[in-house]
């Protein structure tokens, strides 16, 4: 078993899906996805507006529309139904899992999170050296399905047939002078060894711990997060991302809203102030950056909700707990000035 067979097989245990394809990063997971569930050109794709911009990326790769939807004021996470598109990809914010009802053909933007396989069509996961399995780059698209597996290898593998656990052509019929290698059009898609290797070693237990390594990221990012919420418990004019009941946040970030964006414009520098790093704030929404706006004519007003909380939103990083507790602490000073 190569090292990628091998990444693909433990990553499927991992998260609990029957087949996974090992990819170069979490826009092509998207863009194979759409494609192997039959996404055409024109097609419509409800997204939201609130989140890394590569989403919709993927959708404009497959020749699809974007349709932005807007994002619920507490979750902050896309509402469901009320796009009537029958394709979804609903993305779990800042690693808060998405628990939603979506039509039955959609795909799980799971990039910052390592959440289960669920009843999605596809999962699609992030390497990405932000990520919880921080691999410098890469990706991961899970099913249940033999035969979108198959499709999404094929299309991910530059149009070869291919079988749906096995990343490659066998070579006795590779080395065949009759072998038509592109039954199909794909793209070059597919997952560098390094990475899948440093993948494997991340789902194998770390030293003397019984867990995985990617289990101590987690918990590490667990942790981060107690302690930014332990300093704005008492704050009036923050506003932590709101986890319903049953639901569960990886905490990718910890992300809080203030109530003005002056505020969060305050924050941002007094941090430093403060003695502690200076936080990021959220990307600006998707139909608003200039490459979208000008060929998409969308204008301010299409996700009122979405367009009042990015410019009060802070994210704390969580992948430091060293770093988490100096934040924290000078966090706390920040809103003890305000006090």
């Amino acid at each position: 078993m190569t090292t990628i067979a091998a990444f693909e097989s433990a990553f499927a245990d991992y998260v609990g899906a029957k087949y996974a394809i090992a990819l170069c990063n979490g826009t092509a997971t998207l863009h194979t996805a759409l494609v192997a569930l039959g996404v055409k050109p024109g097609d419509r794709v409800a997204v939201p507006p609130l989140t890394m911009a590569s989403t919709s990326i993927a959708v404009l790769h497959a020749g699809a529309v974007p349709v932005f939807v807007d994002v619920g004021p507490k979750t902050w996470l896309m509402r469901a139904g009320v796009d009537n598109s029958p394709w979804t990809i609903p993305v779990s914010l800042y690693g808060l899992r998405y628990q939603g009802t979506y039509f039955d053909w959609t795909i799980d933007d799971a990039a910052q999170t390592l959440r289960p396989h669920s009843a999605f069509a596809f999962t699609s996961y992030s390497f990405q050296g932000s990520k919880i399995l921080p691999l410098g780059e890469g990706g991961m698209l899970v099913t249940d399905d033999e035969t979108l597996a198959v499709r999404a290898r094929e299309f991910s593998s530059l149009g070869y047939r291919m079988d749906a656990k096995v990343p490659g052509i066998r070579k006795d019929v590779l080395k065949h002078p009759d072998h038509a290698r592109h039954h199909s059009l794909g793209w070059n898609y597919r997952m560098a060894s390094a990475l899948a290797y440093d993948g494997l070693k991340a789902l194998k237990p770390a030293g003397g711990d019984h867990r995985p390594m990617v289990d101590v990221y987690k918990e590490i990012r667990q942790d981060c997060a107690a302690l930014y919420c332990a300093a704005v418990q008492d704050c009036d004019w923050l506003t932590p991302q709101h986890v319903p009941d049953g639901w569960q946040h990886d905490y990718w970030t910890y992300a809080v809203a203030t109530d003005t964006p002056e505020r969060a414009l305050w924050l941002l520098d007094a941090m430093g102030r403060h003695g502690g790093e200076r936080p990021y704030p959220a990307w600006r929404l998707t139909y608003q950056e200039p490459a979208f706006a000008a060929p998409f004519g969308m204008n301010d007003g299409t996700c009122p909700v979405a367009e009042s909380l990015q410019p009060r939103l802070i994210q704390f990083q969580t992948n430091s707990l060293q770093s988490a507790k100096q934040n924290a602490q000078a966090l706390k000073h920040c809103i003890e000035e305000v006090s």
